[in-house]
């Protein structure tokens, strides 16, 4: 009986200090860099956002031939109805010798792990640290990319595969054609490629952009890349959050890319119909008719609160709940289902621990779809509850109406949104909304 009495007792304090631990161990958003469209900085795109720049442009000529391609007439699966996009164009720039790296290695390859790494150090720097961090052995490096076609691999494609089918189709049609003079047609096509050697194969490998942050600043903490598809960055964050929370890590840096959109990933979205025909990304309004893709990256640098405050870092925001789920079995492996979205939201309320009530601010996906927004409205307000005949509380929004959808980078650019928004106390806009959703009626939001 004694004994029982005394394990309820410390099951008792463990339960308490276990509530206490949680409510002290919320997370510090302490560091952030970013290149997004139209911004090469943290300042530009916060500057951007509150005064409502639309950074979605048509294609820079480096991007993409939109003389050859862009038809909007076209039932072709090899050509795009729509050619606005959140592009970077010369803003995605890098030093090599700034970081010690061979300038040969760099043309070719994957420009995600050149600016991944230009950016982890700046974020640092944002965070106050100047070279390698104290905890550079506990620190995280989760990087969100996508595995869709990207400038590495394609580059790599082009040298192998997509040479040899066209010289099998020149001796097929020219079957006059010698083997020598075949070879010089190999020659002068290699020459107008980008490079693929040994120095720039490190570049071509997706999965080497979180380690090569972890190699040059020299952090020794996990360090890999993230792929779930629009939550790549998200997932990334989700995981860092349970190791800073567990003791596992002391630092983390989390990162976000979608650098370049090649133009055979515009055709996929085409495919699927899922770009705006009317090439205006229109998040949670009445006439959005599909979203408008976009390049971009984006870092922020993660501690626990009580280490921010103990080494006096800035803190821009902090997070206190943080929820994950899958949509199960749905209408289709590619449409949003409401009970996946909702169980999300509520994981992350209930992690926090408050009331989603007392929030003032959504950043959203708003993707511009129409199912994609009439889902997103609907878990939200189930949730969040009725309006019990009052005002709307909670404004609602979404950057991809200023920036479009970076795909892997769209959830880092909305973090990065809402805490800019959370430091300088301020309601961000949205853009392109002229009519709301009618399914926003008798909602909490506006």
């Amino acid at each position: 009986m004694s004994a029982a009495r005394t394990t309820k007792k410390a099951s008792t304090k463990s339960k308490k200090r276990s509530r206490e631990k949680a409510a002290y161990e919320e997370i510090a958003i302490v560091g952030m860099s970013c290149i997004f469209p139209g911004a090469p900085d943290l300042q530009t795109y916060w500057q951007n956002i509150v005064h409502k720049v639309d950074c979605i442009t048509e294609p820079p000529p480096e991007a993409w031939d939109k003389d050859l391609y862009y038809d909007p007439d076209s039932k072709e699966n090899d050509r795009v109805y729509c050619k606005k996009g959140g592009y970077l164009g010369s803003l995605a720039k890098f030093d090599p010798l700034k970081h010690g790296i061979m300038p040969s290695s760099i043309k070719g390859s994957e420009p995600d792990q050149w600016l991944g790494l230009d950016l982890a150090k700046v974020a640092l720097e944002d965070a106050g640290y100047e070279g390698t961090p104290p905890e550079a052995e506990r620190t995280a490096v989760i990087f969100g990319k996508g595995n869709y076609l990207n400038f590495g691999n394609l580059t790599l494609a082009h040298h192998s595969m997509i040479i040899d089918q066209t010289l099998n189709i020149i001796r097929k049609l020219h079957p006059e054609h010698t083997d020598e003079e075949l070879k010089a047609i190999r020659r002068e096509i290699k020459s107008c490629l980008e490079p693929f050697n040994a120095d720039t194969v490190g570049g071509l490998v997706p999965n080497i952009t979180a380690g090569r942050i972890a190699n040059r600043l020299d952090l020794m903490g996990p360090s890999y890349v993230v792929d779930g598809a629009c939550a790549s960055s998200l997932l990334a964050m989700e995981v860092v959050i349970h190791d800073l929370v567990s003791g596992r890590i002391d630092l983390a840096l989390i990162g976000g890319s979608n650098v370049i959109i090649p133009i055979p990933v515009l055709m996929l979205f085409c495919q699927l119909g899922a770009l705006s025909r009317g090439q205006v990304i229109r998040p949670f309004d009445k006439n959005a008719d599909g979203t408008i893709l976009g390049e971009g990256i984006g870092m922020v640098v993660l501690k626990r609160r009580s280490d921010a405050e103990r080494d006096g870092n800035r803190i821009y925001a902090l997070i206190k709940g943080i929820g994950c789920a899958s949509d199960g079995r749905g209408k289709s492996i590619l449409t949003p289902r409401l009970e996946g979205e909702e169980l999300a939201l509520r994981r992350a309320y209930e992690m926090a621990g408050f009331d989603p009530r007392s929030v003032g601010l959504i950043e959203a996906h708003g993707t511009a779809t129409v199912e994609g927004d009439d889902v997103e409205i609907q878990s939200l307000s189930n949730v969040f509850g009725s309006i019990d005949g009052g005002l709307p509380w909670c404004g609602l929004g979404s950057v991809k109406s200023m920036i479009s959808h970076l795909m892997p980078a769209a959830g880092i650019a909305g973090i990065i949104k809402s805490a800019l928004a959370l430091y300088q106390k301020v309601l961000p806009p949205t853009l392109n909304v002229e009519e709301p959703n009618p399914k926003l009626l008798d909602t909490p939001f506006y």
